[in-house]
């Protein structure tokens, strides 16, 4: 357990390490990666998520090639691709951008799943409705579709960003000193104690992904999306038991009525 605690106590080291007399590292650079990787990936999941839900087929079909494709891949073989491809093909880059590259590429397939979804969550009538004000196409789907969509897929951003931002962890595998890197340098600094750098990693990533969830639901609260009052059933959920009840319980829930 002292071993714990004296790991707790490198916990500057775990959030920026050292900062600011040397390079951002630790979780900060994982929140980073996932804040620029989401909103990158963001623009470019609704290009390619409009483009699937197009009627013309030289758009629909390259972006459903390309959201399979990546898809299909394992996210740290993306990051492999772009850490030993771009220098053969002379593209030097720096290896922060490299994982940015990445993980965007990796982001806008998932995120154009979930606009495509949420565009065809929307009731057909809508664009119906709004092109017969005399809107156009664009028009219809800027002002009335996108903005319908978005409560719908709110949650599904939420989920995907908390995914994505642990999935951030793989970069230290190509040398970039996020928290996962920093866990590894100190338990090899110190192996009779590894165990409990491991622990300390993990509850840094249980503690930002459960402060997000919480905002997260705050947010769909202010938006009006969760509501569970709404969602209760007015006949009380015992009567919708399939499972048969002890004769005690029966007994003492037809007393209760």
């Amino acid at each position: 357990m002292e071993f714990l605690i004296e790991q707790l106590g490198n916990w500057r080291y775990y959030l920026i390490g050292a900062y600011p007399n040397g390079p951002l590292t630790g979780l900060s650079m994982n929140i980073i990666l996932a804040v620029l990787s989401i909103v990158i990936g963001l623009f470019f999941g609704i290009l390619f998520g409009l483009g699937r839900t197009s009627c013309r087929r030289y758009l629909r079909y390259p972006c459903g090639l390309y959201v399979d494709v990546i898809r299909s891949t394992p996210l740290l073989l993306l990051l492999f691709w772009f850490y030993f491809f771009l220098p053969v093909v002379g593209a030097r880059i720096p290896l922060f951008w490299c994982a940015i590259i990445s993980l965007s590429v990796y982001a806008s397939a998932y995120q154009a799943e979930i606009v495509r979804a949420g565009i065809l969550a929307v009731p057909f009538g809508q664009m119906e409705a709004a092109l017969s004000t005399g809107m156009t196409r664009y028009q219809a789907v800027k002002l009335v579709i996108l903005p319908q969509a978005f409560k719908k897929m709110l949650p599904s951003f939420v989920s995907f960003f908390n995914s994505l931002y642990k999935s951030t962890s793989i970069v230290y595998i190509v040398g970039i000193v996020d928290m996962t890197r920093t866990g590894v340098i100190i338990s090899q600094r110190q192996p009779n104690r590894i165990y409990a750098a491991y622990i300390c990693m993990a509850i840094g990533f249980w503690i930002s992904c459960y402060l997000l969830s919480i905002a997260s639901q705050m947010l769909e609260k202010k938006l009006g999306i969760l509501d569970y009052e709404s969602y209760k059933p007015e006949i009380c959920r015992q009567d919708l038991v399939l499972l048969p009840i002890p004769k005690p319980i029966k007994r003492l829930l037809i007393t209760q009525k």
